[in-house]
């Protein structure tokens, strides 16, 4: 995508700007596979690096990104994290788990290593932010989340009209033009003699992943509660949740394919948080490891568990090594649309 160019095209003029030797890195050996979106080359100290590009890099978005990384590596590449801006928290927690990346600003991490050994290293830290050039827009906000969410529910959602889409999401009729015009602006909707399209669904999926863990999901969080006795939490599945209850996350994910045993228990609901105390099994523990969100979709799912991406989004922003594995036998196994 052209967002991508421009961030990848200004985070190498910025390492050029701070390397004390010219020739170092190569902005002519930037190229595109239009097979897979994530296949971005630069030549940095004659190394092709393969670039993962992220708009913005937080601490809620850095274990799903570093996740996505991983399913790239295959170690016999070499993988750099491009983004506007890496803040100085941000940098040191890549550092310390060993991803290079690169930023707008100037800092970065490029190490690179051949059968053991420093083959070269080129760090910088502690540049401050520059003014962004490239616009952001706010389709990855509350209502621009929703609207993709219903998108990518099912391929035939996108070719709804809008009001259809408005009354099953529960936004604006103006909230869900303006996100289809910048889907389509961003090259992720486009239309076609059969209607509109999806394009690069598993790199839009990686984006609301990523946007709904940092932006929409802690908005819709309830309340904690906890299991009364430890008999309650180990029969969890005897739990007749109440009518317009569902599990997400780590259950939801256990109820699927029976891969995880749970230890936080995510919930999500229409109905007020008292009707799961009345079960008799639970009670109110701000500390507790049930959470309950309240349900951001109108549409119908399965009583017991929700659906498929927002469990793999669950799961993703854990940041958990054992939820991280299990999102991706979500991904194969739930969403094979998406790989």
């Amino acid at each position: 995508m052209m967002a991508n160019n421009i961030i990848i095209n200004q985070a190498l003029d910025a390492l050029r700007a701070s390397l004390p030797v010219g020739d170092v890195v190569s902005t002519t050996a930037v190229k595109v596979n239009c097979t897979n979106e994530n296949d971005v080359t630069v030549k940095i100290m004659n190394v092709d690096f393969v670039c993962h590009v992220r708009e913005n890099i937080t601490k809620a978005t850095l274990n799903p990104t570093l996740a996505t990384m991983q399913t790239m590596n295959n170690d016999k590449q070499q993988i750099l994290l491009v983004t506007q801006y890496v803040t100085p928290q941000v940098s040191t927690e890549l550092a310390n788990r060993g991803i290079n990346y690169l930023d707008c600003a100037g800092n970065c991490l490029v190490r690179y290593t051949k059968a053991g050994n420093l083959i070269f290293q080129i760090f910088n830290q502690g540049r401050k932010n520059t003014e962004s050039k490239v616009k952001t827009y706010p389709v990855f906000q509350d209502a621009g989340l929703k609207v993709v969410f219903y998108l990518l529910q099912n391929a035939d959602n996108i070719k709804k009209p809008y009001r259809e889409i408005k009354e099953q999401i529960g936004v604006s009729l103006g909230s869900v033009k303006n996100v289809l015009d910048e889907l389509a602006r961003r090259g992720f909707v486009c239309d076609t003699k059969n209607g509109r399209i999806i394009k690069d669904k598993k790199q839009l999926l990686d984006l609301w992943v990523s946007n709904y863990n940092e932006v929409l999901k802690p908005k819709l969080l309830v309340g904690a509660m906890a299991f009364r006795t430890e008999a309650n939490r180990n029969e969890w599945k005897n739990i007749a949740l109440p009518k317009g209850m569902s599990w997400g996350g780590e259950p939801a994910a256990n109820l699927t394919d029976g891969y995880l045993q749970p230890g936080i228990f995510d919930i999500y609901t229409e109905i007020p948080a008292a009707h799961l105390i009345r079960t008799g099994v639970v009670k109110q523990d701000a500390n507790g490891e049930i959470h309950l969100y309240n349900k951001f979709w109108n549409w119908e799912t399965d009583n017991r568990i929700v659906p498929a991406i927002l469990i793999y989004a669950d799961l993703m922003g854990s940041g958990n090594s054992r939820c991280l594995e299990a999102a991706q036998r979500i991904l194969k196994n739930e969403l094979k649309d998406f790989e």
